[in-house]
């Protein structure tokens, strides 16, 4: 069975949704905070980080990854377009999302709480946002928005 290790709002989220509109057996695993530094969680995401899949010997820590392979596993959900043109949408929009439009709002949350005090660059927080904000235009006049 499919096992997720995740944290509340992180990008577990995704992965944990992936899972659910899959159809496929998985649980669940909550990692805490302090809980990410175990020995045993560090044997499978040297990062510490979560999200972290395991399925049978795969094990897989990057969100994207993961719901991508759920969807993959999946083939009954139809959560992943067979059409090469639809699924080269599927990736772009994945990507730009990843890329473009995250990016900007993790270096905000890194550079207000994130970080330890003495790297945090207040002076990035005004670029931050304008990335973001450019993002979200592009996004806004996307060609998947107007795709039926």
């Amino acid at each position: 069975m499919i096992k997720l290790y995740g944290r509340g709002e992180s990008r577990s989220f995704r992965g944990l949704w992936a899972l659910a509109e899959s159809g496929l057996e998985y649980s669940y695993v909550t990692v805490q905070h302090g809980d990410a530094n175990s020995a045993y969680y560090e044997t499978i995401n040297s990062q510490a980080k979560v999200p972290t899949l395991v399925d049978g010997d795969l094990v897989l820590t990057e969100s994207a990854a993961i719901v991508n392979y759920v969807a993959m596993r999946a083939t009954a959900a139809e959560l992943m377009p067979s059409d090469i043109a639809l699924r080269a949408r599927y990736d772009e929009i994945c990507y730009f999302v990843m890329t473009d439009l995250e990016q900007p709002l993790w270096s905000i949350g890194k550079h207000r709480s994130k970080l330890p005090e003495s790297l945090r660059q207040p002076g990035m927080l005004k670029t931050a946002k304008f990335e973001f904000e450019k993002s979200q235009r592009a996004l806004h006049h996307h060609p998947s928005r107007s795709a039926s």
